[in-house]
């Protein structure tokens, strides 16, 4: 049973900001509410994978998306109309499967990396902090459904994740996922995403 360290979105300042950083470069685990639903992440690096899957109890080498900042997705994807195209409609809710670079492989064990740049203070303020991107994953455990209360939240991975920031009721809304790895682009998940974002991908990578 682990020790869950529990925080308030509304009075969270930079100690707890400082402290939740921190806590995430050491592989602790976290729950927090980004600008869809409410993620659990770890710290991007590769043995770090196998510690979000423990706790929603997915297969332990199961992929998962990468957030980030738009310098990091330089560095995690190879340069061409598909990056471009990701940029151009970051940080709306996209979640883009894009050539990886060598560094993106290393992080993905794949030859593709599914990125995402989120909107808002609170990842914006954690990037800052971190300073590294993070794996995440929606907050349910293996095929249940992505949790919306705080309350459920709380229910579901209090004794489980090592920190949680409550964020009050997040509509279970997800990123749009679109794989921009080949031509024509395909989109997996419509997500939250609108069709003139999702014009812009087609547009680019004519």
């Amino acid at each position: 049973m682990t020790d869950t360290k529990i925080f308030d979105l509304k009075t969270f300042g930079k100690t707890e900001a400082a402290f939740l950083a921190e806590a995430l470069l050491s592989g602790k685990t976290a729950v927090v509410p980004t600008d869809t639903v409410y993620g659990v992440v770890v710290c991007a690096k590769r043995e770090y994978l196998s510690v979000l899957n423990a706790l929603k109890e997915n297969p332990l080498d199961k992929p998962a998306q990468i957030l980030c900042t738009k310098a990091q997705a330089r560095v995690l994807a190879l340069p061409g109309p598909a990056l471009d195209a990701a940029l151009e409609i970051w940080p709306k809710p996209l979640t883009a499967i894009l050539p990886a670079s060598q560094a993106g492989k290393v992080l993905s064990g794949l030859n593709t990396v599914g990125l995402r740049v989120p909107a808002g203070k609170f990842m914006a303020e954690l990037f800052d902090n971190a300073a590294m991107p993070l794996y995440a994953s929606s907050a349910n455990m293996h095929s249940l459904a992505t949790l919306e209360r705080e309350e459920d939240i709380l229910d579901i991975f209090v004794g489980k994740a090592d920190i949680i920031i409550k964020g009050g009721f997040l509509k279970a809304v997800s990123s749009c996922v679109a794989d921009l790895s080949a031509c024509p682009p395909k989109i997996i998940r419509e997500g939250g995403l609108g069709e003139k974002e999702k014009q812009i991908i087609f547009s680019k990578m004519k």
